[in-house]
């Protein structure tokens, strides 16, 4: 996944061009945005209308009770992150018992196909997360968030539609998300190389962060064909969708993310990691009970 993020950077340099790029390659200063070109006239109507649709079906939480609340991303247009977005969706919802309600699905399109879904804009992302902070109550409710793409040596994920669109996401970038709307409570799992990097910012006791590498480490199967990446089909694919918990998944992927990079002679191996906050596992072990009776 490491190369392709030169391929975003190169996207800068044509956009903004030589003399920008050598000035300054992140143009935002820390913050999150992107270098975008506007979609054609009818595709931008109907971007606006797939995302309004998506945040209008977005439902207040039941007071009393702990709702959770989906957030899927795919950042990188192409087929394989959207195909793992889409059914890792799935999966999440039915194991963690989430109606349309309460999920919402972003993504950078799936190559030269029909776009389906809301952008991966970063203002559509900010926007989600800060619906769902508007409906739901910090105190008593969960947000999971799963987000897939190539990742950076710096962290950062990729977020990047060929020809129209490029820009980074960070760490911090979520972290501060979370703060200003309010969202406490929280699952966020990452598939991209360098995924590690998620660990440290994000941390606490009402958090748990699962990555598909180490932060020094690059992922693996994220050719455009395929239909997961080695961490979603070994994590989402068979751990959850074969009924283990989400915390519990992660060891039963590792193990089996291992042996495919053994088997293919794949080194420096992914090293997938996790950081599991007390209170946040206790809520979402009561959740997963739940869903089971």
């Amino acid at each position: 996944m490491a190369k392709a993020w030169a391929l975003a950077v190169a996207f800068f340099v044509g956009l903004a061009g030589p003399a920008a790029a050598q000035q300054q390659r992140d143009p935002f200063n820390g913050g999150f945005g992107a270098l975008e070109l506007a979609f054609s006239p009818p595709e931008a109507a109907r971007q606006v209308e797939l995302m309004s649709n998506a945040m209008s079906a977005l439902q207040p939480q039941t007071p009393g009770q702990t709702d959770v609340y989906l957030l899927v991303a795919s950042f990188w247009g192409d087929r394989v992150f959207e195909s793992e977005a889409t059914q890792a969706e799935e999966i999440l919802r039915a194991h963690l018992g989430i109606d349309a309600g309460h999920a919402i699905l972003l993504s950078a399109g799936a190559g030269a196909a029909a776009r389906r879904f809301p952008a991966s804009t970063p203002n559509n992302l900010s926007a989600a997360i800060g619906r769902i902070g508007a409906l739901i109550d910090p105190a008593e409710d969960m947000v999971v968030v799963f987000l897939t793409s190539h990742g950076s040596p710096d962290g950062s994920m990729a977020l990047r539609e060929a020809n129209r669109m490029t820009a980074a996401f960070r760490p911090a970038h979520l972290r501060d998300a979370f703060a200003a709307a309010n969202v406490r409570n929280r699952v966020v799992i990452v598939s991209a190389c360098f995924s590690g990097a998620f660990i440290a910012p994000l941390a606490d006791d009402n958090t748990i962060v699962i990555t598909a590498a180490a932060p020094d480490r690059s992922s693996f199967g994220c050719q455009p064909e395929n239909d997961w990446t080695f961490f979603g089909d070994a994590y989402f694919n068979h751990a959850v969708r074969g009924g283990a918990p989400l915390v519990g998944a992660f060891d039963q992927a590792k193990t089996l993310i291992d042996q495919w990079e053994h088997e293919r002679n794949l080194a420096p191996p992914s090293n997938p990691q996790r950081y599991v906050g007390a209170r946040a596992a206790a809520m979402l072990s009561r959740v997963e009970r739940d869903v089971r009776r």
